[in-house]
């Protein structure tokens, strides 16, 4: 059997009738991610140090290595900083490229924080500025770009490494260690290309709200939002994130929120899971973005549901609807352990549906996505 790769579909040839179900998928990833080190979060009112460190990746990067995923790994692409406006306000962006200018004089030790809790556009004190902040958060955002091109070019899953993560950033504002929001700016890549009737679901499984995402299509029936999370009465953000939040104006009744209990555990999540899947099958997308947080892995430092390695593969297999190509990218979850051992297992459930079947012949080719 001879393999070999024309650009991120690999193509096995076999005879017929055989079928080998190891395959791989794209799974993007950026080194550069190691250059966000934010040092201090601001936490009721003490400096502690800041969760989001480069190991929440790299452990997954050295899990790849040496399994039949680790061939899938590509490199994002390079995309100009005004593709941003597809999801966030132009003043937005160039608030970020001020302050990320300003930090090394006007922060604390290189690290600028909001003046006043929502004066500074952020959402909390959080998410530091540093020089290099707005660089790296948009190489973040490239990964999730590139995932969506992958499914317009014929992928049908795709997992993006995204750091930092991006569910909590609104179109106007940082948040929850989020700049710029993955997820949104995937959902309108992928509507700017495939046109402006494509509609995309986007299915939030971080153990926090994503509110950010939520407010960029709350008005917009083009784009349904769905979020799993711990009850904002116990979880961050404390503000969103309640099941009565169901959309404004021509959005009405494209949000879905089921905010769950301190706990929840697998049977009380894949049935909130199937719920939304079935919401999901009634808006017919055109394709799925997985806002996949780890947090919900029992243990999790900022977490509380009670979730194991084994479930992730029985999300990637849930969310693998018919016809629906899925981009699923990484959002929180801060146990390096537990992340890498929950992407390979969400990488599980997305691959096990790749092999296509043999397409005739005496010899025929399978081409795995």
């Amino acid at each position: 059997m001879t393999w070999h790769k024309r650009g991120c579909t690999a193509i096995w040839r076999m005879h017929r009738g055989w079928c080998d179900r190891q395959v791989t998928l794209p799974i993007v990833y950026e080194t550069r991610h190691v250059e966000h080190q934010p040092r201090t979060e601001v936490l009721y009112g003490r400096a502690v140090a800041h969760p989001d460190r480069p190991e929440r990746v790299e452990a997954v990067r050295r899990a790849l290595a040496g399994t039949r995923w680790e061939a899938g790994i590509v490199a994002p692409r390079e995309y100009s900083l005004d593709l941003a406006e597809l999801a966030h306000e132009p003043a937005y962006v160039e608030h970020l490229r001020l302050r990320c200018a300003a930090s090394d004089t006007e922060g604390l030790d290189g690290e600028w924080f909001p003046y006043v809790f929502g004066r500074d556009r952020s959402l909390d004190t959080g998410t530091p500025l540093q020089r290099n902040t707005l660089d790296i958060a948009w190489a973040s955002a490239a990964m999730a770009l590139t995932g969506a091109d992958l499914l317009l070019e014929g992928a049908q899953a795709v997992y993006a490494l995204c750091r930092p993560p991006g569910h909590h950033a609104a179109g106007g504002a940082t948040g929850g260690y989020c700049y710029f929001n993955n997820a949104a700016l995937a959902a309108r890549r992928y509507q700017q290309r495939r046109g402006p009737t494509a509609r995309v679901a986007v299915l939030d499984l971080d153990i926090h709200h994503g509110n950010g995402t939520q407010d960029i299509f709350y008005a917009d029936p083009s784009v349904l939002y769905c979020s799993l999370h711990g009850d904002p009465e116990w979880a961050y953000p404390p503000h969103t994130g309640f099941a009565e939040e169901t959309g404004e104006r021509a959005g009405v009744g494209y949000t879905f929120n089921q905010p769950l209990p301190l706990g929840t555990d697998w049977p009380a999540y894949a049935a909130s899971l199937d719920r939304a899947l079935e919401r999901i099958a009634r808006f017919d997308p055109s394709c799925l973005v997985l806002s996949q947080g780890f947090d919900t892995f029992e243990g999790d430092r900022w977490g509380g549901f009670a979730l194991d390695a084994e479930h992730y593969a029985l999300i990637g297999e849930r969310v693998r609807l018919p016809g629906v190509p899925v981009l699923a990218l990484l959002e929180g979850g801060y146990e390096p352990a537990n992340i890498a051992a929950g992407s390979l297992s969400l990488l599980e459930g997305l691959g096990s549906h790749e092999v296509k079947g043999v397409l005739g012949g005496a010899e025929g080719e399978v081409h795995v996505i």
